[in-house]
């Protein structure tokens, strides 16, 4: 039996063969960036981890990121188990954390600064109070000081507010103020915009949130030892680390490729700053955002 082929003109196999080779190049690139970017965050920075993913997402239509959450050491450990390319976190990275990196990646991780957290403490504007320390502030919310007698104020027994300790502000107060003791059981925890009303209608109230415009309460400024200089609350001051409770939130790399390096360089730029403003935090000073 003869078999008959079809006569293909020359022209058609050349524009065939272009053809499949353009969609052979662009499936392995859709592929590779569907899978791009691993990162985890604690849950305290989800928020803030979902705002840039978002825009810089907008930005970057073919690249996909899969952002996960859970606890600061849960993103650490998933870091130095290869699970993601980037943790972010809310604090600096403790040493066994650091080590189980090492040992797993063979390097240490690479820090990258992102931004700034802060919080201020609020008290009623009728309240005598200028400034308070960390000891007095340990106090309050350890339920040592009970009466503003004991915190250099007038007598009055005092009404202490807080945020959860799940939230950004009541993470940063935990650890930075409290350095991890409990808060006092008479000590009332409320949402952010809660806590600022109950303090407004109270003379004898105290509590801390995200710095914010209300002249229906006072943000006061806050000394980290005694004989320190005490530092009022701005946006400015706590961007550039004057302001005693505040500090950086890190974004920690087991690999600086160049879609790592990319995302961070867009997250420390004037975009991904202002995203971060936005949210909450505050942004970079110029000398922390080309580092390393």
């Amino acid at each position: 039996m003869k078999h008959r082929f079809l006569a293909v003109p020359l022209s058609f196999i050349f524009r065939l063969a272009f053809a499949l080779c353009l969609l052979a190049a662009a499936l392995p690139s859709a592929g590779l960036a569907a899978q791009l970017l691993a990162i985890q965050s604690s849950d305290s920075l989800n928020t803030l981890g979902q705002a840039w993913v978002k825009a810089y997402a907008a930005r970057n239509s073919d690249i996909r990121i899969d952002l996960k959450s859970g606890s600061a050491a849960a993103a650490l450990e998933a870091l130095a188990k290869r699970e993601v390319q980037m943790a972010l976190v809310p604090r600096s990275m403790r040493y066994p954390e650091l080590q189980a990196c090492e040992q797993a990646l063979g390097r240490r991780p690479v820090e990258f600064k992102v931004a700034v957290n802060g919080l201020a403490i609020y008290l009623h504007p009728a309240n005598p109070v200028k400034e308070l320390t960390y000891d007095e502030l340990f106090g309050i919310f350890s339920g040592k000081h009970r009466d503003w007698k004991d915190a250099g104020g007038n007598a009055g027994a005092i009404a202490v507010f807080a945020m959860d300790k799940a939230s950004g502000p009541g993470e940063l107060f935990a650890e930075e103020v409290m350095n991890g003791k409990p808060l006092s059981a008479s000590v009332q925890t409320l949402p952010g915009n809660e806590l600022l009303a109950a303090v407004a209608k109270n003379p004898n109230g105290i509590g801390f949130g995200s710095l914010v415009q209300n002249p229906a309460v006072r943000a006061v400024p806050i000394k980290r030892a005694f004989s320190s200089t005490p530092v009022e609350p701005s946006a400015e001051t706590i961007s550039a680390r004057i302001y005693p409770i505040s500090r950086f939130v890190f974004c920690y790399a087991g690999t600086t490729n160049a879609e790592t390096k990319h995302f961070l360089d867009w997250v420390r730029g004037d975009e991904g700053q202002q995203v971060a403003a936005r949210s909450g935090y505050y942004q970079l000073a110029a000398r922390w955002r080309t580092s390393p």
